[in-house]
């Protein structure tokens, strides 16, 4: 009868401890439902696809990146623009944000709503790959695109300094140089000079352009002319100005690319424009021009090369 007994007990602590492990387990799935809301996260996970378009259809979202934005715009960036193909980043209801590209594959902006912004390193990889993107050209100051392409491990290199802070001049103004208003007949007069001018202008037609809608100038030391200098709007519609030079070959070293940039600046805080202006990293003349007159920089324009491993890759 002992022994009866002590079998009885045994079922009866077995029979307690698998319904103990029961409860637990139903306890568990009730008050941690959690393993099963991870299944739904990954089921929501926000799916984003490439969508071709026009840049008006972009405009409000390219309007919210330009404002997100530490600094203005670069003209560099914003010439190329014109001939760049558009993309509208899509969830499966609404636009989550966008891209711009060059038609020889260069990403110039990428930009991601900000509650989407945790997914930006997943979409940013997908769009590579989608959009056969070859290179990035990025702004010290875009964050979102600089994070991306710093965590995706791109090599890269600087290609321009980027002068958006005025200190104060490093010289005098020259009162033996004066400045004059361009107009079409100094269309002529400034196409002809050698083909250095062409870091101010492509084309005669470029330059007809901006003479008609912005600010070109002459400069001269008595009758000979020195330099031109300009002013152009970044955006239209934006008080953004990008500060244009060009001396004469046989002036340089004299001084007088800082000359006309005090002029241009000097006339930009006169008219209420807000002026920025850069040049190529390895062209140090034109640094020293712009640090003379009183600019000077924090940020650099990158020239990001991406690589078979981010295309295919998504971490």
């Amino acid at each position: 009868m002992g022994k009866e007994a002590i079998t009885k007990g045994k079922s009866l602590i077995t029979g307690l401890g698998m319904k103990q492990k029961t409860m637990q387990k139903s306890f568990a799935q009730k008050n941690h439902p959690w393993k099963k809301n991870a299944i739904c996260f990954n089921q929501l996970k926000p799916i984003m696809k490439p969508v071709k378009t026009t840049l008006d259809k972009i405009q409000k979202l390219r309007t919210d990146y330009l404002h997100s934005l530490p600094q203005f715009q670069e003209l560099f960036i914003e010439l190329m623009i014109g001939d760049a193909e558009f993309y509208s980043l899509q969830t499966r209801t609404q636009p989550m944000g966008y891209a711009i590209k060059t038609r020889g594959g260069v990403l110039l902006e990428f930009y991601i709503a900000g509650p989407y912004i945790p997914e930006s390193k997943r979409f940013f990889r997908q769009l590579i790959s989608d959009l056969s993107i070859t290179d990035i050209y990025c702004k010290s100051f875009d964050s979102l695109l600089l994070c991306n392409c710093l965590e995706s491990l791109l090599p890269y290199s600087v290609i321009g300094i980027l002068y958006r802070d005025y200190a104060h001049p490093l010289i005098e103004s020259d009162p033996g140089i004066s400045m004059r208003r361009a107009c079409q007949s100094s269309v002529a007069l400034l196409d002809a000079q050698d083909d250095s001018i062409k870091e101010l202008f492509e084309t005669r037609e470029q330059l007809t352009g901006f003479i008609e809608n912005e600010h070109v100038f002459e400069f001269y030391r008595g009758h000979a002319l020195v330099g031109c200098g300009m002013a152009v709007r970044t955006i239209p519609g934006w008080n953004y100005y990008d500060l244009g030079v060009w001396v004469q070959p046989s002036e340089r070293g004299n001084g007088i690319g800082a000359q006309i940039l005090l002029s241009l600046r000097d006339f930009a805080l006169k008219n209420n424009m807000k002026a920025s202006c850069g040049c190529a990293a390895d062209n140090h003349a034109s640094q020293r021009a712009i640090e003379k007159s009183g600019y000077v920089s924090k940020y650099r324009m990158i020239h990001f090369e991406t690589r078979e491993t981010i295309k295919h890759t998504n971490r």
